[in-house]
């Protein structure tokens, strides 16, 4: 929020002092013009004729009695750039611009708390756990039992020994595959 104040018959009727010539705005915030009359009331003229880009206020006549802030809200959704205000009095006798200068916020990155990695050694990530490999001896224990009888009793049973051993080498596999890449 910024604040901008607009001094009216300070020094005269129908004068215009301005605090800042230019004033800088958070997108999706307000300005504030804060009205301050030295004189007897009057009509003030706020407008803009090249914010659309920026805020939906283009105009507004307002009666100066006093002190009045008066909100100009810029959108959220704007990006950088200027837009110019005027403001009227005397029914245009008087006339005085300012820059207003539209900057999107930055937004605040909180910074992380760092986490302590350790590094294993590099052996012991790249061996699967001993529990992995069970399928794997499962199946060359198999597969000596099944050389030793293979011309004997267990022919017939030769198909089924086969694929029984090689499921379970894949089995054995994938598994350990499956682990290690797990343990990365």
């Amino acid at each position: 929020m910024t604040v901008v104040d607009v001094h009216l018959n300070r020094r005269g009727v129908n004068t215009i002092e301005l605090s800042a010539r230019e004033a800088p705005v958070d997108a999706g915030s307000d300005l504030i013009i804060r009205l301050k009359n030295y004189g007897s009331p009057t009509h003030a003229t706020i407008r803009t004729q090249n914010g659309h880009g920026f805020t939906d206020f283009f105009h507004d006549n307002l009666y100066v009695d006093g002190d009045i802030d008066y909100s100009i809200p810029i959108r959220d959704s704007s990006g950088d750039g200027v837009f110019d205000l005027e403001f009227i009095t005397g029914y245009g006798a008087r006339t005085t611009r300012m820059k207003v200068v539209v900057s999107k916020a930055c937004p605040v990155i909180v910074p992380e708390e760092e986490k302590v990695v350790f590094e294993e050694d590099q052996a012991t990530k790249k061996m699967p756990h001993m529990l992995t490999l069970i399928p794997c001896i499962i199946a060359c224990i198999t597969y000596l039992v099944w050389l030793s009888f293979r011309g004997a009793i267990l022919a017939p049973v030769d198909a089924f020994i086969t694929v029984f051993i090689i499921l379970l080498l894949l089995i054995g596999i994938v598994t350990a595959c499956r682990s290690s890449e797990s343990s990365w």
